[in-house]
């Protein structure tokens, strides 16, 4: 009998795992993408009066996402270039960038208080610095230090091919 009911409820303990996947993998890119802007604004919001802490924070979810979050964004452009429908193409481009800058949209309010909880927190304007800095020479390591300072879209694809041959 316990053997039974151990099996039955791994059975479902495992089951609720698959559907709980299932419901989460079976988002469109650009949902799962508006979900990573509200669950950054909900870190900014939860953070106002800790801005120290809110910018590592939203270091760690970014360290932690950023990939996601670009490749979401990636994933959005080429299910939408799918569509072989004109209208339909269009249409759900337009329902992408409603839903994404939606989420962005509604958080603005929050953002400004953050930063300017950030801005008048010395510890949280120095990490923030830090953080900018780092990045900063990431991308002139990456792209060189000219490439920022005169970022032309149209020569830079030829830069970038360029680079990483």
């Amino acid at each position: 009998m316990r053997k039974l009911r151990g099996l039955l409820v791994g059975g479902l303990i495992a089951g609720g795992v698959v559907f709980a996947m299932r419901g989460c993998l079976s988002k469109d890119p650009d949902e799962r993408l508006a979900g990573r802007f509200d669950k950054m604004c909900s870190i900014a919001k939860n953070n106002i009066t800790t801005p120290d802490r809110g910018v590592k924070k939203l270091g760690a979810y970014l360290g932690d996402h950023l990939g996601d979050v670009t490749g979401e964004f990636g994933e959005t452009i080429a299910m939408i270039e799918k569509i072989r429908d004109d209208d339909k193409h269009d249409a759900r481009a337009r329902e992408a960038r409603d839903r994404i800058f939606d989420s962005v949209a509604s958080c603005a309010d929050t953002w400004v208080e953050f930063f300017e909880a950030v801005d008048n927190d010395p510890d949280a304007s120095h990490t923030m610095q830090v953080a900018g800095e780092r990045l900063s020479r990431t991308l002139e390591i990456l792209f060189g230090n000219d490439s920022l300072k005169k970022l032309d879209l149209p020569t830079f694809e030829h830069e970038l091919e360029q680079r990483l041959r």
